[in-house]
């Protein structure tokens, strides 16, 4: 049972005060602290005087009586609870029958116990880990990452990738796909050990099952303690009661792919097109499209995105095919005939991401479905992009990014500030010495177009204030501001040093 079970079941009985919760390790027995313990066991729960602890820390789980010397505890790192003084007995025989009936449920028991009461599927897959001692990972049947145990470091490099970027590759699934242990494997939840090159850790996997269709995967990654046979029997409870957790408490993990988000998912983890050829040819796509990446501001969780933001979005847009990836939705927007998303379609979009707390990022228009990865990036890349220039707005096009996009690429290889007119540092330096406005001024009228009207608006200044400071401005760099080209490497430069600031 988990600390935090453990506090809520006893708060029911017993008033207490819960400081901390870590939920790290799996509670199985309670101890007095008796003033003698220099070492304290992970599964273990620790009641008593804060004053009689020997050791130097805190219990990994403790229910303390409220003292004086207790207040100071407001920042522990361990599981940690208070207790009025004359509660204390009441409490220790509340702890003692919940640990006693938790060891009497068994397996399967205790880990429903835990997602009835936590709603949590990370709670769900911590407790199964440390009952295993190895670290758990559930997937769905895309080998999407759905949740992974944290009270163990992850370090093997592949399962490391795949869990920074929440999904596993082509190239990954199709390695797993060939393994003989796979090929073979029964149609069951019966656990099979895995073992490929290019991992170092053995790992053990069962199948998840939900009314009798397979809906993901459970890993066991062996690395804090050595495979044995308990673990094929414990990882075969930990996929049957995943199953029954997903179903009951997490339904919007289970899979729901029609063909067009089946298509587009495995476009986007880098299915060869010739491998997906007979299915696109199966399917109809319009002459033009968009490619949409859909992030939260604030987050929700996968379970809003879901649920939430994603069926709400198939009623602004009918015709739009969504699927998910990592922590965004990926959407494909069709735009018929037209060579470019109509205002409407912004309008709709950026309605639609201030109601929802949402960043869309809108790729270029393509034509071709087998570009639709490519283009998904573009819409990634805007959102990025975006935000490193302070941009505030909800909707983001990547032809208003592309110039940025390009100097990120270069940037690795060249100073970017070696292709920046030398206008721009002299205007800075007189602005500076002389407290004007000149080098914002430039700017300013070049983001307008070179319209007169126009920048003497954004700027509030009048006509003939803005003519005197562009005439200063050439005077002042030689720079020619009729010249086309001029203009155009002038511009180029403000960009260069917006990005280089990450500033509008």
């Amino acid at each position: 049972m988990f600390f935090s079970s453990l506090v809520q079941r006893i708060s029911e009985k017993v008033p207490i005060e819960a400081i901390n919760i870590k939920d790290i390790f799996d509670i199985k027995d309670i101890a007095l602290i008796d003033g003698s313990q220099k070492d304290f066991q992970n599964d273990v729960l620790y009641i008593g005087y804060y004053e009689q602890i020997g050791a130097e820390k805190l219990p990994p789980h403790s229910l303390l009586v409220r003292t004086d010397k207790t207040s100071s505890l407001q920042c522990t790192e361990s599981d940690l609870a208070l207790v009025e003084e004359d509660k204390l007995f009441p409490l220790i025989n509340a702890a003692k029958a919940l640990a006693d009936a938790s060891r009497g449920k068994g397996f399967y028991a205790e880990l429903m116990d835990c997602a009835a009461q936590t709603k949590s599927v990370s709670a769900f897959v911590n407790m199964a880990a440390s009952k295993l001692g190895n670290s758990i990972i559930l997937l769905d049947t895309d080998f999407k990452i759905l949740s992974y145990s944290t009270i163990y470091p992850i370090d093997d490099p592949l399962w490391e990738q795949n869990i920074r970027q929440g999904y596993c590759s082509y190239e990954f699934i199709s390695a797993v796909n060939e393994l003989e242990g796979i090929k073979n494997a029964p149609n069951t939840s019966e656990p099979i050990a895995v073992v490929c090159g290019a991992s170092p850790l053995r790992k053990l996997s069962s199948k998840i099952f939900n009314n009798g269709q397979i809906i993901g995967f459970t890993v066991m990654l062996e690395k804090e303690s050595a495979l044995s046979p308990a673990h094929f029997e414990q990882l075969k409870i930990v996929s049957a009661a995943a199953g029954d957790m997903v179903s009951r408490f997490a339904p919007y993990l289970l899979p729901d792919n029609t063909q067009y988000q089946r298509l587009l998912y495995d476009l986007l983890i880098g299915a060869p097109p010739e491998k997906l050829s007979p299915r696109i040819a199966k399917l109809s796509f319009p002459k033009h499209m968009c490619a949409l990446c859909i992030r939260q501001c604030r987050n929700l969780g996968q379970k809003h995105l879901k649920e939430q933001v994603a069926e709400k979005l198939k009623l602004l847009l009918p015709d739009i095919h969504l699927t998910f990836h990592g922590d965004a939705i990926a959407a494909l927007i069709p735009l018929g005939n037209s060579a470019d998303m109509s205002q409407e379609h912004l309008s709709i979009l950026d309605d639609f991401a201030k109601a929802e707390f949402l960043r869309i990022g809108i790729s270029n228009v393509f034509f071709r479905i087998e570009d639709f990865s490519e283009q998904y990036t573009q819409a990634s890349h805007a959102l990025e992009l975006g935000d490193h220039l302070k941009d505030r707005c909800g909707v983001r096009r990547y032809m208003d990014y592309a110039f940025f996009d390009l100097l990120r690429y270069a940037k690795a290889s060249v100073n970017l500030e070696l292709f920046c007119h030398p206008a721009l540092s002299l205007l800075r330096k007189y602005d500076h010495d002389n407290n004007t406005d000149l080098y914002h001024t430039l700017d300013t009228f070049l983001s307008c177009g070179c319209s007169i009207k126009l920048a003497t608006e954004k700027l509030f200044i009048h006509r003939n204030s803005l003519v005197y400071r562009l005439k200063r401005i050439s005077e002042l760099t030689q720079a020619d501001l009729e010249d086309f080209n001029t203009r155009f490497l002038l511009e180029m430069s403000y960009r260069i040093e917006h990005f280089i600031n990450g500033a509008e």
